[in-house]
């Protein structure tokens, strides 16, 4: 028998299997897919944390502060590369050159720096799918009015063929380029030369389709050159976001957790308020997974953990039942959506409720991340805090 089983393999998923495991938890993570975080920019939101307590059955609510700092400072501890500045959360550069809040992002995309320089050098990789250098020039010149921005055209020898025939490079294709042995010569060149061409000392340069985080080569070869180097989040899907999961799923393992990825829930046996077992369809065949816990870490509607019908939405697994809100949709695209705050409502420790009476459903579940009702990471820019926070209560308290 496993200690805990966690049925969802995204961020909150992994966060409380990495928590508990260094707990000393025996736990089987049970994924159908990769989760969200995949697509990802690797920029974790975290939100207004201070107003999002004030309202009422928000996760941030339930929590209060003290755990919620506690989860985001035990992620810090795992990949100190992240950073976060609860006063003042750092910037970042979307794909079209304008700024965002980061709330918890990794060094390397922190754009701050971008306003204590006169001259901004913006680098254009040839065939780059979905950058456009042009509309990045002007939204920088808005948002550091101050500096200059020069574009900088280059090319890179790998993808020759790709540009002969007009095919788009896309970002994870160059950000995985550039952490190959060839790529970081060729990008120390490209450097060296930019470095000959650049007049001044107040100069940053800001890098499409670059990612350093979790490679200390990359970072030590940035480093030698006398000018920050800034990179931009990419279009969906994100090469950040991609080797964040990576990451958090060495680290899983590492720690002696154990996976089954491409495997789905499809029934869980329960006797009163305390499930038993989860069955899982697994390379065609079944296999009986038995627990003192469970984690319900399967994403909400997006993720698949929730099944919407003509008549309604369920949970899928095991069949709890979720606060729908009395609207589902506002006919004006852009508002806030009633559906994203559907879920599952959870005590303090994170037990499904019954939205209706407000019993305990189960008492050896915990409910975490995006599957949590009354929230809105759209509007609220705090997905990746509540699924940090969340995860890592579910997993200290395993």
């Amino acid at each position: 028998m496993w200690d805990g089983v966690i049925i969802g393999g995204g961020l909150a998923g992994l966060v409380a299997g990495i928590r508990a495991s260094e707990r000393g938890k025996k736990l089987m993570l049970v994924a159908e897919g990769t989760g969200s975080l995949t697509y990802s920019s690797g920029a974790l939101d975290i939100g207004a944390i201070d107003l999002l307590q004030r309202s009422e059955k928000h996760p941030y609510a339930l929590l209060q502060e003290k755990s919620i700092r506690d989860g985001l400072a035990y992620f810090q501890t795992l990949f100190p590369e992240y950073r976060e500045n609860a006063e003042k959360p750092p910037l970042v550069l979307t794909p079209l050159g304008s700024c965002r809040t980061g709330g918890l992002a990794p060094a390397g995309l922190i754009a701050d720096r971008l306003s204590q320089v006169r001259n901004i050098v913006l680098m254009a990789p040839k065939g780059m799918k979905d950058f456009f250098a042009s509309v990045v020039k002007a939204n920088l010149e808005k948002e550091f009015c101050q500096s200059t921005v020069r574009i900088y055209p280059f090319q890179v020898s790998a993808f020759a063929s790709w540009y002969q025939v007009g095919r788009p490079v896309n970002g994870i294709e160059y950000a995985r380029f550039w952490r190959t042995e060839t790529g970081m010569q060729e990008l120390g060149r490209l450097l060296g030369e930019l470095t000959q061409d650049i007049e001044g000392s107040s100069v940053a340069v800001v890098f499409p389709g670059l990612t350093r985080v979790f490679s200390e080569s990359l970072q030590k070869l940035l480093a030698q050159f006398p000018f920050p180097v800034v990179e931009m989040t990419d279009m969906s899907p994100a090469f950040g976001g991609d080797i964040l999961h990576e990451a958090l799923k060495r680290k899983f393992k590492e720690l002696g957790g154990e996976m089954m990825i491409g495997s789905g829930v499809w029934q869980a046996d329960c006797e009163g308020k305390t499930c038993q077992q989860v069955r899982v369809k697994s390379k065609g065949r079944d296999s009986i997974l038995k627990a003192k816990e469970f984690i319900l870490a399967t994403g909400g509607v997006f993720g698949g953990g929730v099944e919407v019908t003509p008549t309604g939405a369920q949970e899928k697994v095991l069949k709890i039942p979720l606060f729908l809100p009395s609207e589902w949709t506002q006919a004006q695209f852009l508002r806030e959506q009633p559906y994203a705050r559907l879920g599952v409502e959870v005590d303090a420790a994170l037990r499904p409720l019954d939205p209706q009476s407000g019993e305990l459903i189960f008492k050896n579940v915990r409910v975490v991340g995006r599957m949590l009702a009354h929230w809105d990471p759209w509007v609220e820019f705090c997905g990746g805090g509540v699924s940090v926070a969340t995860g890592w209560l579910a997993g200290e308290t395993l």
